[in-house]
């Protein structure tokens, strides 16, 4: 797997199995929701390239890995805690220690499985693209509400607009993150 933030290769995105982009997160809890926030926000950009799939995974636990099975290349966009402040964002790859398990604070129950335990699973079944890019935004809010907070949907553009960039998409990278007005992450 490479970190590299280099475009995503062309032939990575040609094919129904090369580049998904797969968005993460239940909209009724708050910034929970802006997994689906940002891939809404990437369709209506009419800026996706043919050959790249959009998923709204919803919160599907250990299943994440059948979504990621078989690809070339993934990017990952979920609520994370990534002891920043809310709103802001960082780009992980899939090995990051900052992609941490839910282990301590559930106690290891399989029924809570998050995002880092599907990675581990996906790592010891060889299931994983060869590239994967998480793209983790701090929630402030993940009460029972429809809408992000204010913070977190700030930063919705510009998640957008690095996403966009890393899959070759560079002037209208540009373009996205100008109409969010917010480009600190």
């Amino acid at each position: 797997m490479s970190g590299s933030s280099d475009p995503v290769e062309p032939e990575a995105r040609s094919g129904s199995r090369g580049l998904l982009i797969l968005a993460l997160g239940n909209p009724l809890r708050g910034d929970d929701g802006v997994g689906p926030a940002v891939l809404e926000a990437l369709a209506h950009s009419r800026m996706i390239p043919d050959g790249v799939e959009l998923i709204d995974g919803g919160t599907p636990g250990l299943e994440t890995v059948l979504l990621l099975q078989g690809r070339r290349c993934a990017i990952i966009v979920d609520a994370a805690d990534i002891d920043k402040a809310p709103g802001e964002w960082q780009r992980l790859s899939s090995d990051e220690s900052a992609v941490r398990s839910r282990d301590v604070q559930f106690g290891g129950a399989i029924h809570n499985a998050g995002l880092a335990e599907a990675l581990a699973l996906g790592r010891e079944l060889d299931l994983l693209p060869p590239r994967l890019t998480i793209y983790g935004v701090q929630p402030l809010e993940l009460g029972w509400s429809s809408e992000l907070s204010e913070p977190v949907r700030r930063a919705v553009p510009a998640v957008c607009a690095a996403i966009l960039g890393e899959i070759g998409c560079g002037a209208a990278a540009k373009d996205a993150e100008d109409d969010g007005q917010d480009t600190d992450h």
